[in-house]
């Protein structure tokens, strides 16, 4: 017979476990957004820090499965909004400093709520908290160049936040499941071919006139570009759009722009560079077309736009450049 394991009980009642605070004290192992008052003699411990239990890999020798140096849900649950509302807070004056932290310590919640096992409706309460902070700052890294973003660890993490809370929504009740996460999850997978299912599943979840946008958005403008159209009806939302939306944004208008070669290919045809920015939603694209070779122009030969001949990074970038008033 297999033996059953049963769970662990969370002791630890605070953001960070005692053990762990007396030891990165003791080392000078304070991160800067830990630490309040430089001058420790002239205040309390308690006033001084504010410290939140660090990411750490399980190791030989160390015991990540202490009751008193895991967090119960709500614990967890409140550490993530502090985290969140810190974030908030610094993000305008020290981005990457902020950035790295929070992902670190999120990273941590993740690992206390999977070692106890939590149930389905104390994991999602959890990642639904922290899913947008991913969306958001996949996107701010980008266009912030940010020196500590690791675009494959950052996917990673997303995919797991997803994947978990998409599991823990089978078994719990839909009206328990935050609108935001749910619409956020849907323009995230637009790309995949199974979008059209989620759409289906998560329909009555939905806001009516969210819910319609990304119909239009996905049954209207998908289709359109990956067919032998002359582009006469390329176009993007114009606003609604959510940072949740940036990987598809980027595929569709590189599948937009395919589509654009494709129709315009005779060495004749040239097309204003104002019609092929509102075709891809743009208010002028003429850096993203000079990732691909093109002068800058009134007009563009389409026949010269070579889209094997491109720096993938820069061209991603332009093609995720949105309107950051629309969110």
């Amino acid at each position: 017979m297999k033996s059953i394991i049963s769970p662990v009980i969370a002791k630890c009642m605070t953001m960070c476990p005692e053990k762990e605070e007396r030891f990165r004290i003791r080392n000078k192992m304070i991160h800067p957004l830990e630490r309040f008052n430089t001058d420790v003699s002239k205040c309390s411990k308690n006033e001084s820090y504010k410290m939140i239990k660090e990411y750490r890999r399980s190791a030989a020798g160390s015991d990540h499965l202490d009751s008193s140096a895991l967090r119960p849900p709500v614990v967890l649950l409140e550490t993530v909004r502090y985290l969140l509302d810190l974030y908030c807070n610094e993000k305008d004056s020290r981005y990457n400093l902020v950035y790295s932290f929070v992902c670190d310590r999120l990273r941590a919640v993740r690992q206390d709520m999977i070692l106890q096992r939590c149930s389905p409706l104390e994991s999602a309460r959890i990642l639904q908290e922290m899913i947008p902070f991913y969306f958001e700052t996949n996107y701010l890294c980008r266009i912030k160049k940010c020196d500590v973003f690791d675009w494959k660890l950052h996917a990673t993490q997303l995919e797991e936040c997803l994947s978990k809370w998409v599991e823990a929504s089978t078994v719990i009740p839909c009206d328990l499941l935050k609108n935001e996460v749910i619409c956020s999850y849907i323009l995230y997978n637009i790309p995949n071919p199974s979008n059209s299912l989620d759409l289906y599943k998560w329909r009555n979840s939905l806001v009516t006139r969210r819910f319609a946008f990304y119909v239009t958005l996905y049954f209207h403008f998908v289709p359109i570009t990956t067919s032998d159209s002359s582009g006469d009806s390329f176009q993007l939302p114009s606003n609604s759009l959510l940072m949740a939306a940036v990987q598809a944004i980027q595929i569709i208008r590189r599948r937009a722009l395919h589509v654009i070669v494709a129709a315009y290919r005779s060495p004749n045809s040239k097309i204003p560079m104002s019609t092929i920015s509102r075709w891809l939603h743009y208010n002028d694209c003429s850096n993203l077309l000079s990732c691909f070779s093109v002068p800058k122009s009134d007009y563009v030969s389409v026949s010269s736009i070579n889209m094997n001949d491109n720096n993938i990074e820069d061209s991603n970038k332009c093609l995720a450049e949105i309107d950051v008033d629309c969110f």
